[in-house]
């Protein structure tokens, strides 16, 4: 009992420290930041030859500053996530689809205002396999984007729709 009740003290004293310590923060690269700025909730329309549905996504940033977490369409069947985070100093992203697979993308372009993400690897999908193979990510202003997921099947491209959102007033 007495070991308990020292254990229950060093972890009370410890927890107490670590919530005074200073975490380190994490910048990252110049398009990390460009997603960082997307912190909030984003609204619009997709139109994937079923008529325009509504959608919603929300950008959070994680793990002290080193990675942002888009949610698309949170608590609906739709659900899918996408984390953002830097892999040797360049953007990286991992896309976790509805499709049940988690095609990874690494940054080929950067502008002012468009960020490229294409496939990581070119082989990791089978040959009919259905994934999301690149997205690019153009900047409008401040409260304004359009996402372009290119789904491909094995090597061809399927579909590359341009989604426009506009930021939700908080």
């Amino acid at each position: 009992m007495k070991y308990v009740v020292v254990l229950s003290v060093c972890l009370f004293a410890a927890s107490v420290i670590a919530q005074d310590a200073k975490l380190p923060t994490h910048e990252g690269s110049e398009e990390l930041q460009k997603i960082k700025g997307l912190v909030g909730t984003w609204v619009g329309e997709m139109d994937h030859g079923q008529g325009p549905q509504k959608v919603q996504i929300v950008y959070r940033v994680t793990a002290a500053g080193s990675a942002v977490v888009e949610t698309f369409n949170p608590g609906t069947p739709m659900e899918m996530v996408t984390v953002y985070h830097d892999q040797k100093g360049k953007l990286a992203m991992t896309h976790y689809c509805m499709l049940g697979n988690q095609p990874r993308m690494k940054l080929t372009d950067s502008a002012d205002n468009r960020i490229s993400l294409d496939l990581a690897n070119k082989k990791a999908f089978g040959q009919d396999e259905m994934h999301m193979h690149s997205l690019i990510i153009d900047f409008v202003d401040t409260d304004k984007i359009r996402q372009t997921w290119a789904l491909y099947a094995g090597d061809k491209e399927v579909s590359a729709k341009p989604m426009d959102l506009t930021r939700k007033p908080e």
